[in-house]
């Protein structure tokens, strides 16, 4: 089918989508419906972790702010069987479940995904932690109704409701200031207000530090704005607009260095959403939104590049219930456009537009569940998805749960192209790339002996065709992406949890893996066959101080296919600490933070070669008025 028909075809059967929900929100007994049973994207991610509880994981806000978690990056670091790699330029390398791969994670805004094609990772700190719900982990397989794209799993954040739940007096406005090492600044400010019949929260952060390496430094800030309004006879209408800004060098691998080589990146995005009910059973969400992204690269030669990309976006989700929650379908569709312009690689499109449907039915302690989805595109042509799966309550206390998933992956403009993702010095693309192909599978079982007190087990397997790894050229300097014929990961996740009724709690998660190149039998990059991580956390019930405590160990592995012995980046253990002080100035809430990173120093390399910092020292202050 011609792509130009695809788009009115798509729009025309949201357009009816949307029409029929208006028409049945509009009935004459509309007044029936509370706005407390609206049901909008974070309430149905809370009823799949009711029914799926061992493959999601959540951070609530209430959380975030006890912890003072100061970013996404951070948020996402206290979940079990997460990590995220710090890299140089934009976005940041996320692994869930032991997967080295990158751009493999699908990553979500209220529901509509903010990948980019341009190289399929985000800075997640352009989102500021102030606007924030909560941060949901899906591990793989995903369901098929979050979108394409989440091979490696998915993250799904969700905006605050702004309107006040009670005539409790809440915090109006939030000031934070931190300093520490390697002249790490950071500032930020957000305010609530009431705005055009609705409420809104205003938020901007500004921060500056200096890298242990030549050309590391960075300074970047951000503003959002958060808007909601909630109908009297049910729905919700949510504007969100951010604009993300930042300056840094590009300081290259030990082996090819590039102390001049800077970028500056700007982004802007507009998000729209309303949420509504269809009927006596259903619900429905419709999000329009843009990105426009511009990109300066100025390579270590002098000569400086360009990079544009347009992205507009329509995803329309509908839910259907029985009444006694014995079963629910979920029908999705979405259609995407990204427009990208480089000064070398000059002008692609995407056009994607897709379909998915997911059904889901219980019989009492068992739950199955079977999700299909079709998504199609100029440059790939048709691409399916697949999730399915069965939980069995065995217990009141014991679940099990088998599951299997089929997901595409397609190459981002970057690695088709040119690289736009770190200096222009350091990568080429390839335009013969093909689409990676992926099954995976788990069995999990977990056991919770009371709230917060539970133990999991998964074994995992994933099975990817056309993996997309890099390797080195003939010039030995200049990485180039390829697709490797076959590459298997399998392993087993361990995690605990358990709390104590004196404020002690603590968390402990597990990864033994294996994982084989087809191609050479060699390991898979940044694939450890072992990941540990473990946290200690209490509070000191006189003071309300609350003491944090973190290890993490990383056995060996490597950054390139080849697997050579430069290419090694060896095993290393680090310690992190957090102290916070609640207090109390003239009838203001405060928190004063101690935090430091790498405590002993460990010396590791983390990405082609690059060093980690070291131990880092930060302090803050948040007050809320």
């Amino acid at each position: 089918m011609d792509d130009r028909r695809i788009l009115p075809t798509v729009l025309m059967i949201t357009l009816f989508l949307i029409g029929t929900a208006w028409g049945e929100t509009h009935k004459d007994d509309h007044a029936a419906f509370s706005l407390d049973e609206v049901v909008v994207t974070a309430d149905r991610i809370e009823e799949y972790i009711r029914n799926y509880p061992q493959d999601v994981e959540v951070v609530e806000r209430k959380e975030i702010v006890q912890r003072n978690l100061l970013n996404v990056e951070e948020v996402l670091k206290t979940i079990p069987g997460v990590e995220v790699y710090s890299a140089s330029g934009i976005g940041s390398r996320i692994s869930i479940r032991g997967s080295g791969k990158s751009g493999g994670v699908l990553v979500l805004l209220n529901g509509r995904p903010l990948n980019s094609n341009q190289h399929g990772k985000l800075d997640l700190n352009a989102i500021p932690v102030d606007l924030i719900q909560s941060v949901s982990v899906f591990k793989p397989p995903v369901p098929v109704w979050l979108g394409p794209g989440g091979s490696d799993g998915a993250i799904n954040i969700v905006t605050r409701n702004l309107t006040p739940e009670s005539k409790k007096k809440q915090p109006l406005s939030t000031v934070k200031l931190s300093a520490g090492s390697f002249g790490f600044v950071e500032g930020s400010l957000s305010q609530h207000l009431e705005a055009a019949a609705g409420n809104a929260l205003l938020s901007a952060t500004a921060k500056h530090k200096d890298g242990k390496r030549t050309n590391s430094d960075r300074t970047d800030g951000s503003f959002g704005l958060n808007w909601n309004r909630e109908r009297e006879e049910g729905g919700r209408y949510e504007v969100n607009g951010r604009y993300y800004e930042a300056e840094y060098g590009t300081p290259g691998p030990t082996d090819n260095l590039t102390p001049d080589a800077r970028q500056r990146y700007r982004k802007g995005s507009l998000d729209t959403r309303y949420a509504g009910i269809m009927g006596e059973k259903g619900t429905f969400t419709v999000n329009m939104y843009g990105d426009m992204t511009n990109m300066q690269d100025k390579t270590q030669s002098g000569l400086t590049y360009t990079l544009d990309d347009r992205k507009l976006g329509l995803k329309a989700d509908t839910t259907f219930s029985e009444s006694e929650g014995l079963w629910d379908l979920r029908i999705g569709g979405i259609s995407e456009w990204d427009d990208f312009d480089h000064t070398l690689a000059g002008v692609h499109h995407r056009l994607r537009n897709g379909l998915s449907s997911q059904y889901d039915r219980r019989f009492g302690p068992l739950t199955g569940t079977l999700g299909l989805r079709g998504d199609l595109t100029n440059d790939f042509g048709f691409n399916p998805g697949l999730s399915t799966g069965l939980g069995w309550g065995a217990t009141p206390k014991c679940l099990i749960k088998v599951r299997a998933g089929y997901s595409v992956n397609l190459p981002t403009f970057g690695q088709l192209y040119q690289t736009t993702h770190g200096s222009i010095d350091q990568t080429r693309g390839n335009p013969n790339l093909r689409e990676e192909r992926i099954w995976s599978y788990d069995v999990g079982i977990e056991y919770k002996f009371e709230k917060d007190r539970l133990v999991q087990a998964t074994l995992f397997r994933a099975d990817t065709r056309d993996l997309i790894a890099y390797q080195r050229g003939a010039d030995q300097k200049i990485y180039r992406p390829v697709n490797i014929a076959s590459a298997g990961r399998q392993g087993i996740e361990l995690m605990g949890k358990y709390s104590w009724e004196k404020g002690l709690s603590a968390e402990m998660s597990l990864i033994l893996q294996h994982s084989n190149n087809g191609d050479t039998g060699k390991a898979l990059p940044y694939t450890p066959a072992i990941k540990a991580k473990s946290t200690l956390q209490y509070t000191v019930p006189s003071l309300r101080t609350r003491l944090e405590g973190s290890v993490r160990y990383e056995g060996i592995r490597f950054s390139q296919a080849e697997n050579l012995s430069s290419q090694q980046l060896d095993e290393y253990v680090t310690v992190d600490l957090k102290v916070t002080q609640p207090f109390t100035l003239n009838g203001v809430a405060a928190d004063y933070y101690v935090k430091i990173d790498n405590l002993f120093d460990a010396a590791f390399e983390s990405h082609y070669g690059y060093p980690d910092d070291g131990v880092r020292f930060v302090t803050g202050l948040q007050v809320r008025f």
